[in-house]
């Protein structure tokens, strides 16, 4: 969604921008200044969405009440929703599916702007966000605590699903081939569901290489834009490392639609990990 927030940027002035969501994965957005508030979509009032018997001027009502425009990427398929809303008068609301149908190859992205015909911008707008000066120096702190110095880059063996893991030797060779080239440093991120492909990576890299590991979403996104590269398959941190790495590579196997799925940051690659596949 960051290309959409900052296309509303360019379009309207001085918006304020309010997301829904998961509050850490909103957050590194905020730190940028790319969005202005977050509300926790998972928490009240948004349980009202779906009520049956929508009370007169209840939370939610009152909610969407204060913004100009409010946009919900949500499925809804009964058509519950749309009554809900429609119920209560508001005129200011729409309902876009979060994601396209399977049969259409459309990016993410420009479908998520789909609503907002204003916006014609394409996908191969590069970009990249800058973190806070506070989350600069809090990633500052990790690498001394962990005493790194200098050049180093990235590397995020898990994902979304173990179809989307990139095949431990693949990804070693790939990143044995940086660091010899280059000199960097390789630095393991491990995220709460990680653990096992981490595990797998180590063994096939054999040295020991040093490895951040829970790292709140704001914090690794200052992390990521001190990085030199970053390598990594389908995830959300390769997305966020597209929007704040210097150089990001993205690895996608078949059970992945990189056409939908790239990340729309600047610096980013975005190939097939079976390119690679005879690599050793």
């Amino acid at each position: 969604m960051a290309l959409l927030f900052k296309q509303l940027h360019t379009h309207y002035e001085n918006p304020h921008i309010t997301l829904a969501a998961n509050p850490n994965y909103a957050a590194p957005l905020l730190d940028s200044g790319l969005i202005h508030e977050t509300l926790d979509g998972g928490s009240r009032p948004f349980h009202l969405l779906y009520n049956e018997q929508p009370q007169e001027n209840d939370a939610l009502y009152r909610l969407i009440a204060h913004y100009d425009k409010s946009m919900f990427y949500t499925s809804d398929i009964s058509g519950e929703l749309f009554k809900r809303l429609n119920s209560k008068g508001l005129d200011n609301c729409h309902i876009h599916p979060p994601f396209p149908p399977a049969s259409d190859e459309i990016h993410i992205c420009e479908w998520m702007m789909r609503p907002w015909p204003f916006l014609s911008v394409p996908v191969s707008e590069k970009f990249r966000l800058k973190p806070s000066k506070r989350n600069l120096i809090l990633a500052d702190e990790i690498l001394n605590q962990y005493r790194i110095n200098g050049n180093f880059f990235f590397i995020h063996p898990g994902g979304g699903g173990k179809n989307k893991w990139i095949p431990s030797q693949i990804l070693t060779t790939i990143v044995r081939r940086h660091s010899d080239e280059t000199g960097q440093r390789p630095v393991v991120i491990e995220g709460p569901a990680d653990s096992v492909a981490s595990e797998e990576f180590q063994r096939f890299w054999g040295d020991s290489i040093p490895i951040f590991r829970d790292i709140q979403p704001k914090v690794l996104s200052a992390l990521l834009s001190k990085s030199s590269a970053y390598f990594g398959g389908d995830s959300g941190v390769s997305h966020l490392a597209s929007l704040y790495a210097t150089h990001a590579t993205v690895l996608y196997g078949s059970d992945s639609n990189m056409r939908v799925w790239r990340p729309a940051g600047s610096g980013t690659q975005c190939i097939p990990w079976e390119t690679n596949k005879g690599l050793r």
